[in-house]
């Protein structure tokens, strides 16, 4: 077990210094302003927008701007005087000269390499059989899925995720109410596990019990959004271009009105699992929403992680469904990293040479013979099949939550 993890720190200690996304740059940029005393991240940026040497908008959620500004506020003083010039160089692919970049990109992403572990044990923890516990723990460690989803891209989504799992292992030992809390956290975070709280709603045995187990979420998640609630809140977070395309329009039915296909399964399914289900099985419902969202929205490569410890333990307990796991993920990454985006693929390399400027992306390259779009389409129909074959396969044999 010690050379496991050993050899799963070093190999993403590597990949976190040599591999560089402009994102970690642009919203620690913004993350470094809670040291400079600035409360709402949300108004400032807008406010001070035309000074800004970086215009873009706080996407995330409260506590992610809270949490990274925090950890700034520990680390800066370690980093030398050039770190708060680089943050704010506009050029969104950082100073490629500035030698430094390597102890800042391995400084900033540390916290995700520590929360990276947590999952680890967690999933080590999750089962009573042993075997199928240290399976998963291996499966996590070095899948390469996860490792290029967090470190390669600066994921921060690592946060809402250790909370994530961390309250269905609440609901496994019957501690709902400190589950609901959990994601009403991981909702100041990211606005997602919201759309697990009808399920947790479900699972409760009393009307009074239902009642508490949803409002504890959202009273949370308002609790922690009331401070910075504004307008430039609302059109940062929670009207943003990521967080609605989780309903993009669906079936049109006339008169511009269409029936959002995500969201009519999930209606479909919180249903079934109030009137129909007896015994309704939280895991199975929590990956279920999940696999409806990424089979049914245009995702960002950043979400893959919600799902990533969901399918981990799904292909260390059941090794009939391991396949059909392997076969989703490899459709679900090579998705986002056909979308004409150079960030996603050549120029996470650029720090070395601008010459990486030169290379075609995959979409242009594919572009030579053959629609990009229309593979993209292809595969996320492929994605949306197996994730409905996998979905029926966990209700009808399944019981992972239980074993």
């Amino acid at each position: 077990m010690k050379k496991l993890i050993v050899t799963a720190i070093i190999l993403r200690l590597l990949i976190s210094m040599f591999i560089f996304h402009p994102d970690i740059k642009t919203f620690n940029f913004q993350a470094s302003f809670l040291r400079h005393g600035v409360f709402n991240i949300y108004s400032y940026l807008i406010d001070n927008k035309e000074t800004l040497p970086l215009k873009e908008n706080f996407v995330y959620f409260p506590l992610t701007y809270l949490t990274l500004g925090s950890y700034q506020a520990v680390v800066a003083p370690l980093m030398g005087n050039d770190f708060d010039s680089w943050l704010s160089n506009a050029d969104s692919f950082g100073i490629v000269t500035d030698s430094n970049i390597f102890k800042y990109m391995l400084a900033l992403k540390l916290p995700y390499l520590v929360l990276d572990m947590v999952v680890a044990f967690m999933l080590l923890k999750y089962f009573e059989d042993k075997k199928v516990g240290k399976r998963a723990f291996i499966f996590w460690l070095f899948n390469p899925f996860t490792i290029f989803i967090i470190y390669a891209f600066a994921n921060v989504d690592i946060y809402p995720v250790v909370l994530v799992l961390s309250s269905i292992l609440l609901m496994k030992k019957g501690k709902s109410g400190f589950a609901a809390l959990m994601l009403g956290l991981a909702a100041g975070f990211k606005i997602y596990p919201l759309l697990f709280v009808p399920f947790l709603f479900v699972s409760g045995k009393s009307w009074k019990e239902k009642l508490k187990l949803a409002t504890i979420p959202f009273g949370i998640f308002v609790a922690v959004s009331l401070p910075f609630l504004s307008l430039a809140f609302l059109e940062s977070t929670l009207i943003s271009g990521l967080t609605t395309r989780l309903f993009n329009p669906g079936i049109n039915v006339g008169f511009g009105e269409s029936i959002i296909v995500g969201l009519m399964l999930l209606s479909a399914l919180f249903f079934y699992s109030l009137l129909v289900d007896k015994k309704p099985n939280m895991f199975n419902y929590f990956l279920t929403t999940l696999l409806v969202i990424f089979a049914f929205s245009h995702f960002h490569v950043a979400w893959l992680l919600w799902i990533a410890p969901f399918l981990v333990i799904v292909a260390a307990k059941e090794s009939k469904l391991s396949g059909i796991v392997f076969m989703l993920s490899i459709a679900a990454i090579l998705i986002p990293l056909l979308y004409q985006d150079r960030s996603m693929s050549i120029s996470l390399f650029r720090i070395y040479s601008t010459w990486f400027d030169l290379l075609p992306t995959p979409f242009t390259a594919i572009q030579k013979f053959f629609d990009p779009y229309s593979l993209q389409s292809i595969l996320h129909s492929l994605f949306a099949g197996g994730a409905g074959i996998l979905v029926y396969k966990l209700f009808r044999e399944n019981s992972l939550e239980k074993k």
